[in-house]
């Protein structure tokens, strides 16, 4: 009988060390783990709660003679005045890290705040086993997914169909490979901020918007969702920056992202909205960028692309995704007049003759065809299914004929509209001129951010959108300062016609102006001065009446063979709502026809005429002629000259403005 290895009382003596080993190593790591006082200490003799990157980590803003957060979550602060006391929130957050676990190691404050504490630990120099061991399974697995080799700052361009994309819209985009196929890097993650919206009223969404009623949050999905609903629903053009930021950077800013993603702030479309929190993300990702500091009173996503490419320097390269339409629109312009009959006939499911046309243009027909069928799309890119295998079938015939890339102009890419060479979005100008009612001096102030008599470049050169706009005008002597316009919502998109799309051209106008030289003279009224003092009646050249007007029309370029945006023709008709200030308020008929002419990127020249069909009694002017040249000297500096007059009063006025955009 074989005889143990090991006798039994000897094992009980070796299980009892082991035990005793094992409390005793517990007792000791309890004993090496930090006290909270002591890292209180240093933490104050070091001001750490003064420390710019803690107050950025809590989205702490400095007032007047206290602090307040931006962060609306009470789960995101451990001390009961963490809102807004910044040391008393590091010291509880201090407190939080060195408690025992308890439950589930996941609700942890190591676990919770990684930022935080990866912070207080790099600044500090501490010892890692000299706090609790967590087990933050949750925290990894959100790491995890967005692990990545290099981040991408990435740039939607506007879109007028919903308000809360108006000026654009930014997202980060992490990168697992260096591949530009789209097949490959759809897959990769992303992270946007946006608000979650409570409302469908068109009204109480722009109140709640503009105002801060919604709550922004934290958003990942797929880069294949933004191709598929920017690039196929919204058809707008995705400008991805790659940044610069090391390993380290980004695994930082996927610690601070974890916590942000833990609470909410106030939405505002004008300051606090997509891009601010993104700008706050890179802040913590490379400790001493200051970019959501440089931001007063409007964060523009065009704006931060340049302060974080340009400025900051931070790009290392950039890849350009068009829309569906953006590509149509420029190959369809390859075709000749046969190859877009055949496209048009591929496109409706009809079967014509290529006869006449080259292998590649043959093939450029298909791929035509086939964006024509995918500008179908609704809003989130989705497609009925039998227009889904029409562009199988139309695919997968193209893939068995000659590659049309080889034709001139085949490849897409829009430089005229890289945010990075746009004007900036705030406009502050001063002006002179003469007018029927004197000369004057004229002072307009627009916060955002765009207008056709504006140089195109870096924007669409269709399209216009301002808001807030003010204009202040004083004639002669008088020392009165008062309103000329002030404009709180101005947006209007003119995408022209071309083979197989016809876009409907539309504008939307609300605010308030002086309608002194819309007066028609009365029999007895030699001159304007005359006519602003008639007896018994408001007519100074501070008379103001509110409007709001719509209009809807085309849009045409006659000269396709001209560069976007250099030729075009409009004529949008609809109704205007007017009055106020002793003037009758009527809904009236509305007509606004032009000719837009770009010589030169940086020189524009617009003739333009607006008519108004009043009824007899009123005593406004009808219709109105105008002319305006504007030449840009830099991205920041233009001068505009302009004429107007009223034909059916003999009212004129010349003006030439000197425009600073910053």
């Amino acid at each position: 009988m074989r005889r143990p290895f090991l006798s039994m009382p000897f094992r009980k003596t070796l299980l009892a060390f082991f035990l005793i080993n094992l409390c005793l190593s517990s007792y000791l790591k309890a004993e090496t783990l930090y006290k909270s006082l002591q890292l209180k200490e240093w933490a104050s003799k070091g001001n750490l709660h003064r420390s710019p990157y803690w107050q950025k980590l809590l989205g702490y803003k400095k007032e007047p003679f206290s602090y307040r957060t931006a962060a609306d979550g009470q789960s995101f602060f451990f001390a009961e005045t963490g809102g807004d006391d910044p040391e008393a929130e590091l010291h509880a957050s201090i407190e939080a890290f060195l408690r025992p676990v308890s439950g589930d190691s996941n609700d942890h404050a190591i676990c919770r705040f990684p930022a935080r504490f990866h912070w207080l630990t790099e600044t500090l120099s501490l010892d890692r086993n000299r706090f609790p061991e967590v087990d933050c399974s949750d925290y990894r697995d959100f790491a995890s997914h967005l692990e990545a080799t290099s981040l991408s700052y990435v740039f939607a361009s506007y879109y007028s169909g919903h308000p809360a994309s108006l000026f654009g819209h930014t997202f980060l985009k992490f990168n697992r490979s260096d591949s530009v196929d789209v097949a490959v890097v759809a897959d990769d993650p992303s992270v946007s901020y946006g608000a979650r919206v409570t409302s469908t009223n068109p009204f109480t969404y722009f109140l709640d918007g503009m105002f801060g009623g919604f709550n922004g949050t934290l958003e990942l999905q797929p880069f294949q969702n933004h191709l598929r609903v920017y690039t196929e629903g919204e058809q707008r053009d995705l400008w991805e920056f790659k940044l610069n930021l090391r390993k380290e950077e980004i695994d930082q800013l996927i610690r601070a992202a974890w916590e942000m993603n833990s609470t909410h702030y106030d939405y505002y479309f004008l300051s606090e909205n997509c891009s601010y929190r993104l700008l706050n993300l890179l802040e913590l990702a490379r400790p001493g960028l200051i970019l959501s500091d440089a931001y007063f009173w409007t964060v523009h996503p065009a704006d931060t692309v340049k302060q974080v490419i340009d400025k900051e320097q931070m790009a290392s390269s950039v890849v350009f995704f068009a829309a569906t339409e953006t590509r149509y629109r420029h190959r369809v312009r390859l075709l000749s007049d046969e190859g877009k009959e055949a496209m048009l006939a591929l496109s409706e499911g009809r079967n014509p003759t290529l006869e006449g046309l080259s292998l590649r243009e043959q093939a450029l027909v298909y791929e035509v065809a086939a964006d024509r069928v995918l500008l179908e799309a609704d809003g989130e890119g989705n497609l009925p299914q039998e227009l889904k295998s029409r562009i199988e079938s139309l695919l997968e015939t193209r893939s068995r004929m000659d590659d049309p890339s080889s034709i001139e102009g085949y490849q897409v890419l829009p430089e005229g509209r890289n945010p990075l060479i746009g004007h900036e979005s705030t406009l502050l100008s001063g002006a002179g001129g003469d007018s029927s009612l004197g000369s004057f001096a004229e002072f307009r102030f627009r916060p955002a951010l765009h207008d056709l008599h504006d140089r195109a470049r870096g924007y669409s050169p269709y399209g216009e959108l301002e808001f807030f706009t003010l204009r202040l005008r004083a004639y002669g002597d008088d020392s009165r300062i008062e309103i000329q316009d002030f404009v709180i919502m101005n947006m209007m998109s003119m995408d022209p016609v071309i083979a197989g799309l016809w876009p409907i051209s539309w504008e939307v106008k609300l605010g308030a102006h002086s309608v002194a030289s819309s007066f028609h003279r009365s029999e007895g009224t030699d001159n304007w001065q005359d006519l602003i003092s008639f007896p018994g009646e408001t007519r100074d050249p501070y008379s103001h009446t509110g409007y709001g007007l719509m209009r809807a029309g085309l849009t045409w370029e006659p000269l396709a063979g001209l560069e976007e945006g250099s030729l075009i023709l409009y004529s949008l008709a609809g109704l205007t709502l007017d009055g106020g200030q002793g003037i009758s308020t009527e809904l009236a008929p509305t007509l606004r026809s032009g000719i837009l002419y770009r010589p030169f990127s940086v020189w524009s020249i617009r003739l333009e005429y607006l008519g108004t069909m009043y009824s007899e009694n009123s005593s406004l002017a009808r219709d109105t002629v105008e002319v305006h040249s504007n030449l840009a000297f830099t991205r920041s500096f233009a001068l505009e000259l302009g004429f107007r007059m009223h034909p059916d009063n003999g009212y004129t006025e010349t003006l030439a403005s000197l425009k600073y955009y910053f």
